[in-house]
């Protein structure tokens, strides 16, 4: 006979209380990490979503300025008359965006990014959940910071420290640390002053972003041209050195606890099953066969945390979301493959450390009596 009993699973399962409890302790440290990342990876695409979300092939911005975070550019007025004689470019809109605070008459203050667009045409909210886009005298607001704020359509909310009516509500604008508000490009001139920050400007068919971006920058040499994809990169990036170190360390204390857990629980699981290593070596196994069951066992246990680690993840991403809607947590594949090469890399470590004391484990001692 040539079948080989699976007697890792078997092993590893035989028992289900020490399985369960095996299997459950690596999966909340791996859940752990999962979590820090998810929340990390859900600011990015809070951060970047108002340019994500864009039609815009490209982002025409003052030169030298490569983001709207933490930035400031100013654009001259007929600079749009130029993009949209620029061959390859399908239409020109250009926005207004100021930092400031927007306020409700209760009292509530929230830090905001204040968009001003041509309501019609691209640069608005991507998506209004209730109410209209706005006129002059008019914002609309994102409807996470209407309930924080207490406002409704109709309310009067306070932007940039004018009062204006709210007209509608959108989604996916506000994040951890503030919110985003849309008013007409006429109404930011008459609050701000008169203001072109930057370029939305679409391709016409046949023409890629890239190459809609290299005609651009050399007709508009004065001017900062990048496609959607790498303004949204860039916008990323400024959020991630801000909070680089927090993160860093963040990250790191929650890998390391992850994988002092695992390490520790396939540690001690190997060394609970000496006896029945002494059955195997008893009947004739040498220490490669010993190493493999070690290893396969290690590879169940991490497999089934992994994939109870990622379905959790999933659930407590949802519940987080409900609970404070201004968190998100992204769980991507990079974070989980990250994870699952960390795991198993620690866990077969950890699990053929003891290897030692159970190929010289004695066979006689499988059939002694216990005490």
């Amino acid at each position: 006979m040539t079948h080989r009993v699976p007697l890792a699973r078997r092993y590893l399962f035989g028992e289900r209380r020490r399985a369960l409890l095996s299997t459950a302790g690596v999966a909340v440290a791996l859940l752990l990490v999962l979590i820090l990342d998810g929340i990390f990876a859900g600011a990015m695409r809070q951060v970047t979503a108002y340019v994500r979300s864009s039609p815009a092939a490209v982002i025409v911005s003052q030169r030298g300025v490569r983001t709207m975070h933490m930035s400031n550019s100013a654009l001259p007025a007929d600079l749009a008359a130029q993009a949209r004689a620029v061959e390859g470019v399908g239409w020109v809109a250009p926005i207004g965006f100021v930092s400031g605070v927007v306020g409700a008459q209760t009292g509530g203050r929230q830090l905001s990014y204040v968009i001003g667009y041509t309501p019609g045409q691209p640069g608005g909210p991507h998506h209004l959940v209730s109410g209209s886009a706005p006129v002059d005298g008019e914002a609309v607001i994102d409807q996470i910071a209407a309930v924080q704020l207490g406002l409704h359509i109709g309310d009067q909310v306070r932007v940039l420290g004018v009062w204006l009516q709210v007209s509608g509500l959108a989604e996916g604008g506000t994040s951890i640390v503030n919110t985003t508000t849309f008013v007409t490009a006429a109404e930011l001139d008459r609050i701000h002053g008169p203001t072109i920050s930057y370029l939305l400007v679409g391709a016409q068919p046949g023409t890629s972003a890239t190459a809609l971006r290299d005609t651009l920058t050399a007709a508009l040499p004065d001017a900062t041209v990048q496609t959607r994809a790498q303004f949204a990169n860039q916008e990323a990036a400024v959020v991630a050195d801000m909070s680089a170190d927090v993160m860093r360390i963040m990250a790191i204390i929650g890998f390391a606890i992850a994988l002092a857990v695992v390490c520790l629980t396939l540690f001690t699981a190997t060394l609970a099953r000496r006896r029945d290593y002494g059955i195997i070596k008893a009947l004739g196994a040498g220490g490669g066969r010993l190493a493999g069951i070690v290893i396969a066992q290690a590879a169940w246990t991490i497999t089934v945390a992994l994939a109870t680690s990622v379905a959790l993840a999933f659930v407590v991403g949802r519940v987080v979301e409900a609970v404070a809607p201004t968190i998100t947590i992204a769980i991507e594949p990079a974070s989980v493959l990250r994870v699952a090469i960390g795991a198993a890399v620690i866990g077969a470590a950890s699990a053929l450390a003891p290897l030692r004391r159970v190929v010289a484990v004695d066979p006689a001692s499988a059939f002694r009596r216990t005490s």
